[in-house]
This record gives structure tokens, C-alpha cells and sequence, in this order.
């Protein structure tokens, strides 16, 4: 997990995750200098399976989750924002899928909710027009993938580790080396979690410009192109 400024936010969703863990598993937090009192909340539920770093200065979401997954101990890693709200079966039935030897990732749905908790969407999936692909050309065309909906073995980082540094977010990246590599994932259709989403977000996706993101998708196909 990356946080920053989440002092309204962080209990709810470590309560969410911490409920359903075993005492070895553990939660990575990669705070990115919060100013606020996010620190001081997640100190305040002391559970020594919540393991904290602070960067000594600010380096982003997708270097924070790259320094998360590479602490990271556990046979399988799940990624989580700071903001959102598990449900109670999730982490049992992502392990279940993992049964199949051939899984390297699993995915699943979500409820899209706003800020006070009010259903805007029953599915994340259709309320983004995710259409999750193994063509690598579809995933830079359109992530599918959202990292808050991911889970992927510890084997899968050397694969995945660095992310490239202009990759346009670490979900996509990983969902494009798995794509390349033919590695296999497995959906979960349904919603295991309530996925937080908050002011012009709620209302309105707002569209990249056209050449802004032609732009990112060449990066992204040159960056894939390379890896090897």
C-alpha cells in the first residue's frame, strides 16, 4: 500500500484488510511524507503485521508500490490504495484461484461507491468499459487492469520489477508483461471490495487529450517492445 494524507481514510481500509490476515501475514505501507496525521492513525492500531517506510522525499504512487512489492515476504501480493474498503471474503476467495499452479495474477470487481459510501455503480469493470485482454496491443490501447484489484505470486516480480520510469501506472505495466510473457491470470466477476472514488471523479472521467495520449501509448509500446 502507498499512502499519502489519508488521515480520514486509512483505519477503515487497514480494518478491512487486518480482519481477514493471519498473524504472518503482514501490510506494507510506503507513506510518501504525509503532512497530515495519516502516520499517527496507522500507529494508533497497533499490530505488528503493519510494517511502515517513509521516503525521505516524495516519490510518487508508482515508485512507492515498486518499493512495497520489492519489501514484500508473502507467496502472494496484493496491492491496495489507502482509500477504499475490502470485503470480508476477499483475500479467501482470490486464494482460491491460486489453487491452479498455472495462475500468476488474479483480478477481480468492485463496487464503484463515492466519497460518503453511496453505490454510484454495482461493477467497476462495466462502469470503466474494462474489457480485460491478453493482447498486449488492446492493454496499452485501454487498461483493463486497476491495481487495487490485483493480486500476483512473488514470483511474478523479478518480471515485473523495475517498472519502467515513465510507465503510465504500475497496474498497467504489470498487466502488459504478463500479457507478453503469456503468463496466465484469473477473473473474479464479481465485486470483493468498495472502490472509493471522489469529486470530479464521481461525475465526470475526464478524456486525455488525443496527443497526450498518443504520446503515453508509444512510451508504453516502446517500453514493452524493449522488455524482454
Amino acid at each position: 500500500m502507498a499512502t499519502y494524507n489519508g488521515e480520514a481514510v486509512i483505519v477503515r481500509q487497514l480494518k478491512s484488510i487486518l480482519q481477514q490476515l493471519n498473524d504472518d501475514d503482514e501490510v506494507i505501507i510506503i507513506d510518501d511524507g504525509s503532512s497530515d496525521q495519516t502516520l499517527m492513525r496507522i500507529n494508533e492500531l497497533n499490530d505488528k503485521r503493519i510494517k511502515v517506510q517513509v521516503n525521505q522525499q516524495n516519490m510518487g504512487p508508482i515508485k512507492s508500490f515498486e518499493k512495497a512489492i520489492k519489501l514484500s515476504q508473502g507467496e502472494i501480493i496484493f496491492l491496495s490504495d489507502q482509500d477504499d474498503c475490502w470485503y470480508a471474503d476477499k483475500v479467501a476467495t482470490v486464494e482460491r484461484r491460486f489453487k491452479d499452479s498455472q495462475v500468476q495474477m488474479v483480478v477481480h470487481d468492485a463496487r464503484v461507491v463515492d466519497g460518503e459510501g453511496r453505490e454510484l455503480a454495482p461493477s467497476w469493470n462495466a462502469y470503466n468499459h474494462n474489457q480485460l485482454t491478453t493482447s498486449v496491443l488492446r492493454t496499452i490501447i485501454k487498461n483493463p487492469f486497476t491495481g487495487s484489484m490485483m493480486a500476483f505470486r512473488q514470483s511474478l516480480c523479478p518480471l515485473i520489477l523495475p517498472f519502467p520510469s515513465h510507465t503510465s501506472m504500475h497496474d498497467e505495466w504489470i498487466g502488459l508483461v504478463l500479457n507478453k510473457k503469456h503468463l496466465k491470470y484469473s477473473l473474479i466477476d464479481q465485486p470483493l471490495m468498495d472502490y472509493y472514488r471522489y469529486g470530479t471523479n464521481v461525475t465526470a472521467r475526464r478524456r486525455k487529450q488525443p496527443l497526450v495520449m498518443l504520446k503515453k501509448r508509444c512510451r508504453d509500446l516502446n517500453d514493452i517492445i524493449k522488455y524482454h
